[in-house]
């Protein structure tokens, strides 16, 4: 009798490959679900600097490694080459805001440096007391050497709330109080037509104001030993006096007779300029309305 064959069982078949499977398999389209709601998200806050990623070499690049940093919002990376092109300029001294120009361009005036600075002015106590008050506004304190204790009494204590900022003496003092970059120091002489009669040393950061109540022979000294001369509206003699002794231009010198009270001619540190002095309301609390 013979036996039957034994069936051999069939290979097993291979695996489909991917691009196979998905041919064949069935599309599947999943049962819509609820979400979960969202979580709340945090504020987004930037993060540290970013690092510098590597780049490749480059001879433009003056960096130890010649790497560029990227920009990322909330951050500004610059470039080690464009670093090493900056320009930290020294500082200029202190400085308060004396107006603007007749194109309304702000003019500062650099009372104040490591170096000490002579500023003459041709024109009354008002004038002076507010460019002192300004020079508080900036931390200084000032001496006031006077022949008219009066026009001075109270002022610093009104504009300061503070005895020791200003002091008003009768006759020359002994030594001048030294002036720093934070409390720079302004000596003030009002001694009617002339300056002092001996110049005293002067150390960093001390000024000295002359104040010409009018301008006269006796009072040229003053114009040319000073570093910047301000001026109020002049009469027809002192301005001949004024443009002949600053070398002022026939127009300059007639412009002297027609600015109006609230404006100051600035002479040196630049172009002569015509400066409107833009009185603010506590100043003329203070200060009373322009005049000279």
């Amino acid at each position: 009798m013979t036996l039957p064959e034994k069936r051999q069982a069939p290979p097993p078949k291979a695996a489909p490959q991917p691009a196979q499977a998905a041919q064949s398999a069935p599309a599947v389209i999943a049962s819509p679900t609820p979400r979960a709601a969202a979580a709340p998200r945090a504020p987004h806050r930037p993060g540290p600097p970013p690092e510098d990623p590597p780049a490749p070499y480059h001879p433009d690049h003056t960096g130890p490694s010649g790497r560029v940093s990227l920009l990322r919002i909330g951050w500004h990376a610059v470039p080690r080459a464009g670093l090493r092109r900056l320009t930290v300029w020294p500082a200029t001294g202190a400085g308060l805001l004396l107006g603007r120009n007749q194109q309304q361009v702000p003019v500062p005036l650099k009372l104040f440096d490591s170096d000490p600075v002579r500023v003459a002015l041709v024109g009354g106590v008002w004038a002076a007391q507010l460019l002192i008050f300004r020079a508080f506004a900036i931390g200084a304190r000032a001496m006031v050497v006077t022949t008219e204790q009066r026009a001075w009494s109270g002022f610093g204590e009104r504009a300061t709330g503070q005895y020791q900022r200003l002091t008003v003496l009768g006759g020359e003092p002994d030594a001048l109080p030294p002036g720093t970059a934070q409390t720079p120091s302004l000596i003030v002489y009002d001694l009617g037509v002339t300056g002092p009669a001996t110049a005293p040393p002067l150390g960093p950061w001390t000024s000295t104001l002359t104040v010409l109540r009018q301008l006269d022979r006796p009072g040229v000294a003053a114009l040319q030993e000073a570093d910047l001369t301000l001026m109020q509206r002049l009469g027809g003699d002192e301005s001949t006096l004024a443009a002949a002794t600053l070398r002022l231009s026939q127009q300059n010198g007639q412009l002297l007779q027609f600015m109006t009270d609230d404006m100051v001619a600035l002479v040196g540190g630049g172009p002569d300029r015509f400066v409107s002095l833009n009185q603010t309301g506590i100043e003329q609390q203070y200060l009373g309305p322009p005049r000279r």
